[in-house]
């Protein structure tokens, strides 16, 4: 019967045990996160850096092989100009499948996103609402202020900036080398550790920026549009990401991207892209005012 269907939503992408675990680093990091200056990118002709292949491919070494990455994403920032501060459990996985379950403060998750090619359904949990026939990059605009397919969301949070990167020229300024990719998208390069790291990067009109990594890996990623506030010099997202113990090219069943019918209640109403804007689930609320 209906009741019988009325389930929570699964988030087994994660075991319990793990779960709780990153939950528990959560808790004791994310009170010490902080915002971190905006990294100002060069311009100009620069030198030539005729190195930029060897240089470029050891910085993506590690973020080319990542098939799968599941992980405990911390928001917090400013998306299309809305304050966005959660929690998301993600699972991403070549070519283009992703699975997004914000967990709200209490009781079950807030929505489940999942994509796969060709297909996108969000549900909003706690709204008894749905959305698809809708692309996934469309869907995560709305809640984000990023417009990324899961394909370049998975490619920017492992650090490779955009999906199969192919270096075409390279210059340097000072300590960074900017790398031209194949597509239009910039890499920026920085020695760390012996070792060059892709540190910034711009694409489609965003500009990504990339701190604490493990082994080529950033645990770090910050997206700034390009666009502004308006009636400031502020920009309309400043949204950073911080990956808490990802997981990398682990299994991921084909299931866990799809949402059946036997997933959603009876009772759910289809919703449009508009709607969706209107709700903005992950927007934070309002800071309480203090009164003496």
């Amino acid at each position: 019967g209906q009741a019988s269907r009325r389930k929570r939503p699964t988030v087994s992408l994660m075991r319990s045990v793990r779960l709780v675990s990153r939950c528990i680093l959560l808790a004791v990091l994310s009170g010490c996160a902080s915002t971190f200056p905006s990294l100002s990118l060069p311009s100009g002709p620069g030198t030539p850096f005729p190195d930029y292949g060897p240089a470029f491919e050891t910085a993506v070494s590690e973020c080319r092989n990542v098939r799968t990455l599941d992980t405990l994403i911390r928001l917090r920032g400013r998306g299309g100009g809305m304050n966005i501060s959660g929690r998301v459990l993600a699972g991403l996985a070549a070519p283009a499948s992703l699975r997004l379950v914000w967990l709200a403060p209490f009781g079950p998750p807030g929505f489940v996103f999942v994509a796969r090619p060709g297909e996108a359904t969000l549900w909003l949990t706690r709204e008894a609402r749905v959305l698809t026939d809708v692309p996934a990059a469309d869907m995560l605009e709305s809640l984000t202020g990023v417009a990324l397919a899961p394909e370049d969301l998975r490619a920017v949070l492992t650090g490779c900036l955009v999906p199969e990167p192919r270096p075409t020229a390279g210059r340097s300024y000072g300590d960074l080398v900017a790398v031209d990719l194949q597509g239009g998208a910039v890499a920026y390069l920085r020695r760390i550790g012996g070792e060059h790291h892709l540190v910034a990067g711009t694409r489609d009109r965003l500009q990504i920026e990339y701190g604490e990594f493990r082994r080529h890996i950033p645990r770090r990623v910050r997206v700034l549009s390009d666009e502004l506030v308006a009636g400031s010099r502020e920009p309309l997202t400043d949204l950073t990401a911080t990956l808490f113990e990802p997981d990398i090219n682990v299994d991921i069943p084909d299931e866990a991207f799809v949402l059946s019918d036997d997933d959603i209640p009876d009772d759910v109403m289809p919703m449009t892209l508009d709607d969706l804007r209107r709700v903005s689930p992950l927007e934070a609320p309002p800071e309480p005012s203090s009164s003496r």
